[in-house]
């Protein structure tokens, strides 16, 4: 269970994997109330709201990140209910939802914290369920 906003604090990888033989590969990279590229650190609105500044990042290249989208543009996330949340407008001008929450894990090689995430366009039956971290998922015990 998160304690406060610090622990969303810092860059989130998201991987992507696709089809049956899942490969997976670093596609976006989010970066939350670190202080760079418009990521502001947690603050009060105000209207006594607990907020942070945000970067989402696309891969372009091996190893080479652009930003996609900043806090700057699209306002802060929102710290409700110990959820990150996001709301707003597509490129197109249709409604989006953006809600992240952090899970502990433990493994044999010890604790960890995972973020995950869902958004939503438009309507309920256009979501997404996204994972995050600062590696790829971790493999499942041995027996």
């Amino acid at each position: 269970m998160i304690r406060n906003i610090n622990d969303f604090k810092g860059e989130w990888h998201v991987w992507w994997v696709q089809g049956f033989d899942p490969i997976l590969k670093k596609a976006w990279k989010i970066s939350i109330g670190t202080g760079a590229e418009g990521t502001q650190p947690p603050y009060l609105s105000e209207h006594g709201e607990v907020c942070t500044g945000f970067a989402v990042y696309e891969v372009v290249g091996e190893g080479e990140w652009q930003v996609y989208t900043t806090s700057n543009e699209d306002g802060p996330l929102v710290l409700a209910d110990g959820q990150l949340r996001w709301f707003g407008t597509n490129a197109d001008g249709q409604p989006f939802r953006t809600y992240m929450s952090l899970a502990e894990g433990i493994s044999d090689q010890g604790p960890f914290v995972s973020m995950y995430g869902s958004s939503l366009l438009g309507d309920p039956d256009q979501v997404a369920v996204w994972g995050a971290n600062d590696g790829p998922p971790r493999p499942d015990p041995v027996a």
